[in-house]
């Protein structure tokens, strides 16, 4: 593998303070040792375990480049290099977390001011480490409910009892609001997702070899179709093949194209771009791909860029490459990846003491919208539809927001972030409690109900 000093190649310096002035206080909280530890332990990590690997290697469920354990670590890690060792930085990941810092650090003094929020962020650095998502997104609720005039306190957790998470106060009014997080991904996607792989394993050295791009929609669930199913398809077919051309079945529609190699080689010729990028995939796809499943693989010039073994590849030159972007638009696995959230309401109703003293209940849920357009179509639905059965006589609950976040990283611009909020309510209080609603974008007036992002176009 060659190797390149990082003073041939130019990184712009990192500017934006409100990320910098989060970042530092939440590392205010953390001695040095302890930084150099976890640092370490994540560099360990990505270096051994998810070892940034040529994309010839075997596939099988891909690689993930995250850490699992200390969540809030890699968070922090993620930002540590974006500053410090630019060459290191995951994109991906990044538009993840950086507009969330971003929003902390705009904020900062109200985040600080908020009561127990110190001590929720101990609890997070270092018993917590897994739970980022879930206790980001109640610095993220806290914060919102500060913006809109309340009073707003964490809530210890009681040993007996039940205990919402935050209470907040205006004008003598008192409101209990619980915050309930998804996970990130469904179980049903990752499943999906080591099957498409498995599948691939089977054709990507023919697909490498004739630098072919397929358009791939299945028609069916993937789970029903063997691991050799492409490649029993496809066999004795990619000779004939030319650009535009169509297999269509009952199981499957596949568009054939090609990577075209001279652009990409020409800005190559310019730019040394980063394996596993959005530069890259942009070269290799030709087109915005964020919201999309995505494999591709090359075979190139590669080098690493500085020091070490962490997620440093870049690529100098491409001999051949491949791409496949992969659909599903099956009922079945719609139906499936178009998670409800009135099992997260349930829950959060638990957590809400009887109203007999006279305090109102809300819940704010919060959920990454990762699998197209088709499945958030699906969703709202559930979800509107599950939130009408809710009788609130049972649970007193005023309010249910439902968060919604997308986030993108494109060869122009390393983040960007879209949210959408859905109100919903048993009509206990038809006048909502908050005005302002969106937890990470700014408020710009785009931000009525019927407007969804999931809708738009993709950012290029």
């Amino acid at each position: 593998m060659n190797r390149k000093p990082l003073n041939t190649y130019s990184f712009q310096k990192f500017y934006d303070q409100d990320i910098i002035n989060s970042y530092n206080w939440f590392m205010s909280f953390i001695s040095p040792a302890d930084w150099l530890k976890r640092k370490t332990e994540i560099e360990r990590l990505l270096t051994c375990e998810i070892k940034s690997q040529p994309p010839l290697e075997p596939l099988t469920k891909g690689i993930l480049l995250a850490i699992k354990k200390d969540v809030i670590g890699w968070y922090l890690y993620l930002i540590y290099v974006l500053i410090h060792e630019p060459q290191k930085y995951e994109y991906f990941q990044g538009a993840r977390v950086m507009p969330i810092f971003k929003r902390m650090g705009e904020d900062l003094d109200l985040l600080k001011s908020i009561s127990g929020i110190e001590k929720r962020v101990r609890e997070l650095l270092k018993k917590r480490t897994a739970e980022a998502d879930a206790l980001l997104f109640e610095f993220l609720v806290a914060l919102l409910w500060k913006k809109n005039g309340y009073e707003v306190f964490f809530l210890e957790e009681k040993k007996v009892g039940k205990t919402p998470d935050l209470m907040a106060e205006k004008n003598g009014e008192i409101w209990h609001i619980e915050c309930k997080r998804q996970s990130k991904t469904s179980e049903y996607t990752y499943a999906e997702t080591a099957k498409r792989q498995t599948m691939l394993s089977h054709i990507n050295l023919d697909l490498l070899q004739r630098n072919l791009l397929l358009d791939i929609t299945f028609h069916v669930e993937l789970k029903s179709l063997h691991d050799t199913y492409l490649k029993d398809l496809l066999s004795g077919k990619l000779d004939v093949i030319s650009s535009g051309h169509k297999i269509s079945n009952e199981q499957v529609t596949i568009v054939f194209s090609y990577v075209d190699l001279l652009a990409a080689n020409k800005h190559l010729a310019d730019y040394s771009v980063k394996s596993n990028s959005p530069q890259m995939n942009l070269l290799i796809g030709g087109k915005a791909i964020d919201n999309m499943a995505f494999s591709c693989g090359t075979k190139a010039v590669y080098f690493r860029l500085g020091d070490g073994e962490i997620n440093n590849l870049y690529v100098d030159k491409i001999a051949n490459a491949f791409g496949v972007f992969w659909t599903c638009d099956a009922e079945g696995a719609i139906h499936a990846k178009a998670r409800d959230v009135i099992r997260q309401v349930y829950s959060a109703a638990q957590q809400f003491e009887s109203d007999e003293y006279g305090y109102k209940s809300v819940v704010h849920i919060g959920m990454e919208t990762l699998d197209g357009p088709a499945v958030e179509r699906a969703r709202l639905k559930k979800i509107q539809s599950s939130t009408e059965s809710i009788n609130p006589a049972d649970h007193k609950l005023s309010w249910i927001f439902c968060h919604f976040f997308q986030s993108y990283s494109t060869a122009r611009e390393d983040w960007v972030f879209d949210e959408t909020v859905q109100s919903l309510t048993p009509y206990i209080d038809p006048i909502p409690p908050i005005s302002r609603r969106l937890l990470v974008v700014p408020e710009d007036g785009d931000t009525t109900d019927d407007i969804v992002h999931w809708e738009r176009p993709l950012p290029e």
